[in-house]
């Protein structure tokens, strides 16, 4: 009951702020929200076509079962596997495609702070209802990004279910992690292009929180910035005793890492405790990071959790 009321209540906040006027045009009713730039937005009441400009937000409208009303989406738009039937707006090259955004004219198109103010400003010179969703920091700020996007599309019931699922599942890590102090040492591998100096995330990630969460201590943390790389010498020193590898959809699998120059030296190393990771499941802002969380979670402290 606690957490039905927790959601509906903040499901009763993000409807009391988000709609700042609503009136007719034409035969078309339109709402003004207030976006994560805190820009007011016209929208039609009802939402028929969108177009999605990050991943993040992609998965969520997939998550809320609004599929069909996706019309395209970024150039790293890839889960589900059906996003790859769907139109590409953008490109690594060229940027937004404004000449199909315009032939596809979406009632709105769903932008994150990937996309560049400059970007955001050429669409809404084109006519195009533009609402830019402010990047979660943690896991109550994305529950309540999921709400918004869930009254903006009609799909208010979906959000509220949504985010009861997610908040259980939440709360079943923090409950098996509760009393914890079995911490390990945990190093976020996310690219060893150099392997003497690997990329890691620091603190202000939601990385460096689900470790957290996961009983961990995460190494990037004792580093000074938000992604920052490493070198094999403090890396060593560190001695961490767990490693995932984020970047192991490159190449970068266990036996491979095990094999670099130095690393034999580490804790993880010897001990074998090397997992491939998807990092998709941790960059991306949407519904999926607290499936991030369970993997890791049960990873760092498979002992915590017991099968049905």
């Amino acid at each position: 009951m606690k957490l039905k009321i927790s959601v509906l209540l903040l499901l009763v906040f993000v409807c009391s702020i988000l709609p700042v006027l609503a009136q007719n045009t034409d035969t078309i009713e339109m709402v003004t929200y207030l976006d994560g730039l805190d820009r007011e937005v016209n929208i039609p009441s009802e939402v028929t076509s969108v177009v999605t400009l990050a991943p993040s937000l992609t998965e969520t409208l997939y998550f809320l079962d609004a599929e069909s009303l996706i019309k395209a989406v970024d150039i790293n738009s890839d889960y589900p596997e059906s996003v790859s039937e769907l139109d590409k707006v953008t490109s690594w090259d060229t940027g937004v495609n404004y000449e199909m955004l315009l032939s596809l004219d979406p009632d709105v198109v769903f932008a994150s702070e990937m996309t560049s103010l400059d970007e955001i400003s050429n669409m809404e010179d084109l006519g195009l209802m533009v609402y830019c969703v402010k990047n979660p920091a943690d896991f109550s700020e994305l529950f309540e990004s999921i709400l918004t996007i869930g009254v903006i599309i009609g799909r208010e019931k979906e959000a509220v279910s949504l985010v009861e699922n997610l908040e259980e599942r939440l709360n079943a890590v923090e409950k098996a992690m509760d009393g914890c102090e079995d911490r390990v040492l945990v190093f976020y591998e996310l690219d060893a292009t150099d392997p003497t100096k690997p990329w890691t995330a620091g603190k202000g990630t939601f990385i460096s929180d689900i470790i957290d969460l996961s009983c961990g201590v995460n190494l990037g943390d004792s580093l000074s910035g938000e992604w920052i790389q490493i070198s094999l010498e403090a890396l060593i020193r560190s001695d961490p005793a767990v490693i995932l590898l984020g970047d192991a959809k490159y190449g970068n699998l266990p036996e491979a890492v095990a094999a670099r120059t130095g690393w034999e030296n580490i804790a993880a190393v010897k001990d074998g405790k090397l997992y491939e990771f998807d990092d998709n499941l941790v960059s991306r802002p949407g519904p999926r990071l607290v499936e991030g969380l369970e993997v890791i979670a049960h990873l760092l402290h498979p002992e915590r959790f017991t099968e049905n």
